[in-house]
């Protein structure tokens, strides 16, 4: 059996793959466990500066929990104990300048303090849903198809999806979304700005990796990873308190050494050499 989760690193960027196409790329535990582990060291990693999360072939992404599991779970007596509760170990405790509840597997897009870009290239439903709303970006073959899936298993809103989707596109379209459970084209998904950019199928990893390449040539580690936690913030916060925020980092960037190189390299027309601090 091939590996689950592929990981390759090339000049600053981690393209991270579901692979298991032998299932449509569906989440098992192991392929969970290790999705996890993956994420948490390329978290911790100082050379990667950008993420990009996809699924092997050109048919799914991924489209959630495999059945199989899901099938034995509703066979069991107490399939609670198969669910990893909060507390108990993550390897995205590794990870510490992060909220504690965003240490899961489906939520460590937003756990990681790079930039994480979602190449949605199939199915993506259900837990595959929940994963590709915590991204920070995410761009779209025109063959993709989006559903949350939950209530047609019986199952709820997973993974923090309820709050995730709704600050993409509105109360009124994650609604629909979530109580339906019915399939979203991405060109609907465009337009409710569930995703940033619609592509062909063959041009959506060169976009994809092309973007997460000139976010890791030309954008400060230090000054990313600080606008992440603002927009993460931010609407939980008054404008009083995302202004004085954006106040005192903007001080703390002043005294960067990020910031130094940044002028400088403008100034001599060159690429910047960011060293994160």
């Amino acid at each position: 059996m091939s590996q689950p989760i592929l990981l390759d690193v090339q000049d600053g960027v981690a393209l991270i793959t579901i692979n298991r196409p032998e299932r449509h790329n569906a989440f098992s535990r192991e392929a969970g466990d290790l999705f996890e582990q993956t994420m948490a060291d390329v978290g911790g990693d100082p050379a990667v500066k950008a993420i990009v999360v996809t699924g092997t072939g050109d048919r799914s992404f991924c489209p959630g929990a495999d059945v199989e599991s899901l099938d034995t779970m509703a066979h069991e007596d107490d399939p609670t104990t198969r669910i990893r509760k909060f507390g108990e170990r993550s390897p995205l405790d590794a990870l510490p300048e992060t909220p504690v509840l965003t240490r899961t597997r489906y939520s460590a897009p937003l756990a990681v303090s790079k930039p994480v870009i979602a190449a949605v290239n199939g199915a993506c439903a259900g837990v595959g849903l929940s994963l590709a709303t915590h991204c920070d970006i995410r761009f779209a073959s025109r063959t993709a198809i989006f559903a949350a899936g939950f209530p047609r298993r019986g199952l709820t809103a997973e993974a923090a999806v309820a709050w995730t989707l709704q600050r993409l596109v509105g109360h009124g379209a994650a609604s629909d979304i979530l109580l339906s459970g019915r399939k979203i084209t991405a060109q609907e998904a465009f337009e409710m700005g569930l995703v940033n950019k619609v592509l062909e199928p063959q041009e959506l990893m060169p976009h994809a990796m092309a973007y997460a390449h000139d976010v890791a040539l030309n954008a400060s580690p230090r000054s990313t990873a600080v606008i992440k936690r603002q927009l993460r913030l931010a609407p939980e916060q008054t404008y009083d308190e995302a202004m004085m925020l954006s106040f005192y980092e903007v001080l703390a960037s002043l005294t960067s050494e990020d910031f130094k190189e940044g002028v400088a390299s403008f100034r001599e027309h060159r690429t910047p050499n960011f060293i994160g601090r």
